[in-house]
């Protein structure tokens, strides 16, 4: 054969080479966007720094292991319910040689195991049912933390790409407004999740001197008085002359919460971002008019009612806890069964050192798995086998920087940023709602004027 023939046509070689020459400039954008996200959050002062947050800083927690390793597995301390477990261990093996002890001396305190025997069955049935029914709330509740984190992502994603082809000024703030909505929401509604476990009250954190202009359907101390009736406090007074959103505090028709306000702000928060999104349509950002057709806002509109349907299946695990009857039955039979253990092995087994290593395992596997469910049973806080729901939604915020960085460049993402690192607090999830509320009472009541 020739060597001619082994070379390629020329119109192939030429499409290759621009096939090249495309690939590559591609990879040069991608990579410019990474490195200059890069260099931003090495810069100590940019607003690409997580400076609100202190668990940024460490990345994303947890617990890990090496499940290769036996020997490490069983070792590890860190998420591990061995310190928990084990005073009750040692306990059981303590009572275990006082009976041995009090045997050999005559005083035989032991019963035969037969009872034992049946019981164990019942104990067994409530602990393991116990620790697969928290598995399953547990898994659900990450399942619609998944939910969420990916409604954001693909709501900023048809935002940017929908509207990609106006470049004017407009569009561009419609985009950011959109971005900065959804992660004021997203960041809002992981301070309602976890404000049972950190309760940190929003009145620690707001300053003084804006507080009266926060209150809504609480007081300051934390409640608002059923159907409205009793004496006013001199704080509720001063709220009635001082600020105009008082009056959301006469709507309430029962005792109110910080905790109930929490769970609340997602919701208003999500109205509100809806209608940043309609927001389109005045005519006043896109240069394009009816550049969206009604499916594509429906369907940004449906990443929101996604949203939406998640929080609330976290909020059902949250607000309808295990019931108590049979946590309080499961326990019951577990402890009694366990710590007359001892009373029943010593009757059958005369060896102290094989009485005593059964008793402690058995007191380590059956006490472990009621420790285990309790280590489930709420996921949202800061115990090492909690959701880093904190950390994920940080990541989920850099995937938004970035989007809206490859759409309207780096002077956008930094301006959200900054945007973000003003407004959004640690465990703000209070601040913020009432903020929204009192800005929109404010241009209700500045419409009203100009009517």
């Amino acid at each position: 054969m020739s060597d001619a023939a082994d070379d390629p046509p020329a119109s192939t070689s030429a499409s290759g080479i621009r096939g090249s020459a495309q690939l590559r400039n591609l990879v040069k954008k991608h990579a410019g966007a990474l490195t200059t996200l890069g260099n931003l959050r090495a810069k100590g002062d940019s607003p690409f720094v997580f400076a609100d947050d202190d668990e940024d800083r460490h990345g994303l927690k947890g617990v890990t292991y090496d499940s290769d390793s036996h020997v490490s597995v069983m070792l590890q301390m860190h998420g591990s319910i061995w310190p928990n477990v084990l005073p009750y261990c040692l306990a059981n093996v303590l009572l275990t040689y006082c009976i041995l002890w009090s045997k050999r001396e005559g005083f035989d305190t032991t019963f035969p195991p037969d009872g034992h025997n049946f019981m164990a069955i019942m104990v067994s049935f409530l602990i393991v049912t116990r620790a697969q029914i928290t598995y399953g709330r547990f898994m659900e509740a990450r399942g619609y933390l998944s939910e969420i984190f990916r409604n954001c992502r693909e709501l900023i994603h048809h935002a940017v790409v929908l509207s990609m082809r106006d470049t004017g000024r407009g569009a561009k703030q419609w985009r950011q407004d959109v971005a900065y909505r959804t992660i004021l929401l997203l960041r809002v509604t992981i301070a309602a999740l976890d404000y049972r476990t950190t309760n940190i009250n929003t009145w620690e954190v707001v300053p003084e001197d804006i507080r009266h202009n926060l209150e809504l359907f609480v007081s300051q101390d934390g409640q608002t008085p059923a159907g409205g009736g009793g004496a006013a406090s001199p704080s509720q007074r001063h709220l009635q002359r001082d600020q105009p959103n008082a009056r959301l505090m006469k709507w309430a028709h029962g005792v109110r919460t910080l905790n109930d306000e929490n769970f609340r702000a997602p919701i208003i928060l999500a109205y509100n971002l809806k209608s940043e999104i309609m927001k389109q349509r005045n005519g006043q950002y896109l240069t394009v008019p009816g550049m969206f057709h009604v499916n594509e806002e429906l369907k940004m509109l449906g990443f929101v009612s996604g949203f939406v349907t998640a929080f609330h299946g976290l909020k059902k695990l949250i607000t309808t806890p295990f019931p108590f009857p049979l946590v309080q039955m499961a326990r019951t039979f577990l402890f009694f069964w366990i710590f007359t253990l001892p009373f029943a092995l010593v009757r059958t087994i005369d060896d102290p050192i094989e009485v005593m290593l059964i008793v402690f395992f058995t007191t380590y596997g059956f006490i472990g798995l009621e420790y285990v469910s309790m280590e489930l049973d709420d996921p949202f806080g800061d115990d090492p086998n909690d959701f880093d729901d904190l950390g994920m939604a940080q990541m989920v915020f850099e995937d938004i920087y970035i989007t809206l960085y490859k759409a309207d460049g780096s002077a956008s993402a930094e301006k959200l940023r900054s945007k973000i690192s003003e407004r959004v607090k640690k465990g703000g999830a209070l601040e913020n709602y009432r903020r929204d509320l009192a800005d929109d009472i404010d241009h209700s009541n500045t419409a009203g004027r100009a009517v």
